[in-house]
């Protein structure tokens, strides 16, 4: 293999490399933002839900309380899922990079293997015609066996 094919191996392979690392990387990035909805689902039921207890002063002054507790937290996962959601975006973008590029040195890798048999395809032409025209003849194998025999 020629320098340039080994570098371009090379190359391939950490192309390659970066895309699984930003492929991970964008799994955890869904992962983290479907925990974070979730949460946020738990959070909405909970403040819809209706808590069935007595009605007295006391009572609603606690499930205030409660509920108050329960949209703070849920402005907290709200301003947590935004952050995790640009985040998803930014490493969904570094994958998409990352396999455009794997893309384009594979296919720099296939044409450079493919002008390379060419090459060699041409020398092989070459080496032939250049047999033919001097009248040498090509070793022709002796797999042949005698007229007539059994």
């Amino acid at each position: 293999m020629s320098k340039k094919g080994f570098r371009l191996a090379t190359v391939e392979r950490l192309r390659e490399k970066r895309l699984e690392e930003a492929a991970t990387a964008l799994h955890e990035a869904q992962s983290a933002v479907r925990e974070m909805q979730a949460r946020r689902d738990d959070l909405l039921e909970r403040l819809r839900a209706q808590r069935h207890g007595e009605n007295t002063p006391h009572e609603l002054e606690l499930e205030s309380v409660y509920r108050f507790r329960l949209r703070g937290d849920l402005a907290e996962v709200d301003h947590e899922l935004t952050k995790l959601t640009m985040k998803l975006a930014e490493r969904r973008e570094a994958w998409l990079q990352a396999r455009a590029e794997v893309h384009a040195v594979a296919a720099l890798h296939d044409r450079y293997r493919k002008q390379r048999a060419e090459m060699l395809m041409r020398a092989e032409q070459k080496e032939m015609d250049e047999r033919a025209g001097s009248g040498r003849r090509m070793p022709i194998p002796s797999s042949r066996e005698p007229e007539g025999g059994n």
